[in-house]
């Protein structure tokens, strides 16, 4: 289950809240909103506080700049939701938005006071990234940075996603659907709006709850109407009773009652719909219909008060889920069931009726009845004795087949005809074309196969003994099989292809329709519907895709391209592109395969690939690899690389200054090319500059510029939590350092800094209790002599936790491991 947390508006002078939690989130605040908590941000305790005018300022500035970005402006699928957003929040009465995370601060062990000063820091830092985004007026790299590993990859996406509806989606929905509340003064009754203003006075003796339309039955003297959550009254308040507005055919309504009998009325007219006679009247499901009393007789009536179903009942009509109404049958399981504009189908027990199309049903076998009955629109019986169904579906279809007697039918529901009258049908089959192909048959007779338009009542594909079978290839299209080859045939575009050796589905689904075989020749046809032949230069990559291939397409494909590799000999790699040479080599090598490797990286190193030249420099000049070690030609290789600007080149260059391999040690020339690397975007450079100013190696120690690396690094997902912290340690920025603590997931290095800070209170309040703990976990994962030390003192000098048993058993584990004790 989600953590949450819970969003409110308060008043920062009173700590009045408003009525309404604001919204409640998975985690952490939504992407879209960072602007809006960015003002004066703040924690008080385990809450959280930022300036809400000032908020929704910046909120609307990253929103004109989301909209201008992705040209969402004028689209009325943006602006009106976004508008509803805007308007809710400027009418939120109180100065100050409060989120509240206790949920989320469960999970980790720290008190939530400091978690909440941690979230602040953190919210401040993103801020900055918001803030240069609407200033350079460019979301690209925002997103980037924002989105790195998230379920999103950009702010487009998370817009366009159903629920979140450009935001709208994250708030509470009452806060938009009703703009009022009610209040209650010396006992009476009145509405007022976000802001406390009066909207209605308080003369109700009651307001009930408001619907999803903003209505609500209102009650005044005893009598009871309907109003608006505007305050605008619908209905006065002149009836005995009044029910919860119904909401029918994108109109309200509302049961009402006169001299205890219940009638309708038009909630936006006050015209009665249906009059006040009825000693009950009840809603059917959402079907329009109502279950009517009478003289003690039910019936079923329409929103205008018509009578549907002819027959009466004892007991009340209700509403079945395959979308029929039907009444109970005394003494008997039996049900009768009419359809919503009253026909009667008949009797059957519950869950046997499924429908067809057309208002067709049929009646599964039951124990009233062995077999299938189909009943047609009307009520009555198409045909009884059936032995299987064929139904395709029931919406947009209108063609359904059925076997009786061992002969097959075929019915049109929208004509109300048999199809292919006196034609014998040996087979119907069955495939998962259906589901793209509305009323299309496979069928197989006397003559062969064939393909059936049962809704047009012609033939596509006429039955033919030269079909040996016909199957469902891709969405719309059959392959069909003759004794020699196959063709194609595309059900949307009715056209019929040449006659290939093979043909199966597309390799690459969302591009690729078909592959298409024909002697020593591959054809693709595209989702445009255009064929294309494939070069030497495409198999390769195509065989890198061959898993998306199944049973006999991947086969085929498998033996047709072994042959391609055997006709082309030994040197078939030289055929393919870059990116597939480069993904190949890469198997090699990650198999244990070097020296295919090399061959393969070598034909690119001569098409003048950077990429490969950096692959085959880095085996070059691994001496892990005697059989190719030659840093000479690494290096070479690294020099070419880097005249493309290829930023790996630049980077292995400098680890080649900086340790003397292959070049005369050179320190500024190394540091000339990590930064280039670096300047190029390379993560790995940026890591090795931070190494180089973090240790003072060479250079001078400067904790500040190798953080400023080590953040950028970590950008590109080269993470160094742990020198991060440290620096924040020398640098004494303990609220920054307990923030890096909190990323030590495999707990191995933290615990000694949260030793050495609860031993010496920096940045939490001295606590010893805790200093031990965190020190003995410490000596759990290295061997730290200040954590040992301070054990030893405690156990031995400090009267408050001497315990001469620890005291030896720490001293003896400091010796065993060779300890400056």
């Amino acid at each position: 289950m989600a953590h949450r947390i819970y969003v409110y508006n308060v008043d920062s002078k009173t700590g009045e809240q408003y009525s309404h939690y604001l919204g409640e989130w998975n985690y952490e605040i939504p992407e879209l909103f960072l602007p809006l908590f960015s003002c004066n941000p703040r924690s008080k305790g385990k809450l959280l506080y930022f300036d809400k005018e000032n908020g929704v300022a910046r909120l609307k500035s990253f929103y004109q700049l989301l909209g201008e970005h992705y040209q969402l402006l004028y689209k009325k699928v943006y602006y009106e939701p976004v508008n509803k957003m805007f308007e809710t929040l400027d009418a939120l009465p109180y100065d100050t938005f409060m989120i509240d995370a206790w949920d989320v601060f469960n999970m980790n062990e720290e008190k939530h006071a400091d978690q909440a000063k941690d979230w602040v820091l953190e919210i401040k830092e993103k801020s900055r990234l918001y803030d240069k985004a609407m200033s350079n007026q460019n979301l690209g790299w925002l997103e980037k940075e924002i989105f790195a590993g998230r379920g999103y990859d950009t702010f487009l996406n998370m817009l366009e996603t159903d629920w979140i509806n450009y935001g709208l989606g994250y708030w509470n929905d009452d806060l938009y659907k009703n703009p009022s509340e009610t209040f209650e003064d010396n006992g009476f009754w009145g509405l007022k709006d976000r802001k406390g203003n009066v909207i209605t006075l308080p003369v109700y003796d009651e307001i009930f709850a408001f619907n999803d339309e903003g209505i609500a039955v209102a009650q005044k003297n005893g009598k009871f109407g309907y109003l608006r959550n505007d305050g605008r009254v619908l209905i006065e308040c002149v009836y005995e009773e009044a029910f919860d507005p119904l909401f029918i055919e994108n109109k309200s309504y509302g049961t009402i009652e006169v001299d205890k009998k219940a009638g309708l009325i038009d909630i936006a007219t006050g015209e009665i719909a249906i009059p006040c006679e009825y000693d009950e009247l009840e809603l059917l499901w959402y079907s329009g219909l109502f279950n009517a009393k009478k003289e003690g007789k039910y019936r079923v009536i329409d929103i205008s008060g018509q009578q549907i179903i002819a027959d009466y009942s004892e007991d009340p009509f209700d509403y079945d889920y395959s979308e029929l109404l039907y009444r109970k049958q005394a003494g008997t399981s039996k049900r009768a069931y009419y359809t919503f504009g009253g026909v009667f189908l008949g009797e059957y027990p519950e869950d046997v009726l499924t429908h067809i199309s057309e208002g067709y049903y049929f009646a599964k076998p039951n124990k009233f009845q062995k077999k299938i009955n189909i009943i047609k629109s009307d009520g009555s019986l198409l045909d009884s004795e059936v032995d299987s169904m064929m139904v395709m579906g029931d919406y947009g279809y209108t063609s359904f087949a059925y076997k009786k007697a061992k002969e097959w039918h075929i019915y049109n529901t929208k004509s109300g005809e048999f199809r292919l009258k006196g034609h014998r049908i040996e087979n119907i089959h069955r495939d998962w074309y259906t589901q793209f192909m509305r009323d299309i048959f496979l069928i197989s007779d006397e003559n062969g196969w064939g393909v059936y338009n049962a809704a047009d009542d012609r033939w596509l594909l006429p039955s033919s003994a030269e079909y040996k079978k016909i199957e469902s290839c891709r969405e719309e299209i059959f392959r069909v099989i003759l004794s020699k080859g196959m063709f194609y045939y595309d059900q949307k575009t009715e056209t019929q292809s040449s006659v290939y050796d093979y043909i199966g589905e597309g390799i690459d689904y969302h591009e690729q329709m078909l592959c298409l075989y024909k002697g020593d020749e591959m054809f693709i046809l595209d989702t445009e519907r255009k064929l294309h032949q494939i070069s030497d230069h495409q198999l390769g990559d195509l065989y890198g895709k061959r898993y998306n291939l199944r049973g006999k397409d991947q086969k085929y494909f498998l033996d047709f391209y072994k042959a391609w590799t055997e006709r082309k000999g030994s040197g078939y790699e030289e055929y393919f592109d870059d990116e597939t040479l480069k993904s190949r080599a890469e198997e090699y090598f990650k198999e244990g395969n070097v020296k295919d490797a090399v061959r393969l990286y070598t034909i690119g190193v001569e098409r003048g690939n950077a990429d490969m030249m950096v692959e085959l420099g880095f085996i070059y000049t691994d001496d892990e690899y005697p059989e190719f070690y030659d840093v000479k030609k690494g290096i070479a290789l690294y020099e070419k690389a880097s005249l493309q600007d290829q930023s790996f080149a630049w980077n292995n260059l400098g680890y080649h200054y900086q340790n003397g391999i292959g070049y005369p040690q050179d320190i500024k020339k190394a540091l000339k090319c990590f930064r280039k690397s670096a300047e190029l975007g390379n993560g790995l450079a940026m890591q090795n500059l931070a190494l180089l100013y973090f240790y003072g190696d060479y250079v001078l120690q400067d904790y500040d510029l190798a953080l400023e690396y080590y953040k950028q690094a970590e950008k590109r997902f080269y993470f160094n939590e742990e020198k991060i912290a440290e620096i924040y340690y020398q640098k004494n920025d303990y609220a920054n350092l307990q923030r890096y603590l909190k990323k030590d997931a495999g707990n191995t290095y933290s615990n000694i800094y949260y030793g050495i800070m609860y031993d010496e209170g920096l940045g939490v309040k001295i606590s010893t209790k805790k200093a031990i703990k965190y020190y003995e976990k410490a000596l759990e994962y290295g061997y730290y002599t200040t954590a040992l030390k301070r054990l030893l003192y405690f156990y031995n000098e400090d009267p408050s936790f001497a315990d001469p048993e620890k005291y030896q058993y720490w001293k003896a584990f400091g010796e065993e491991n060779g300890m400056d004790v």
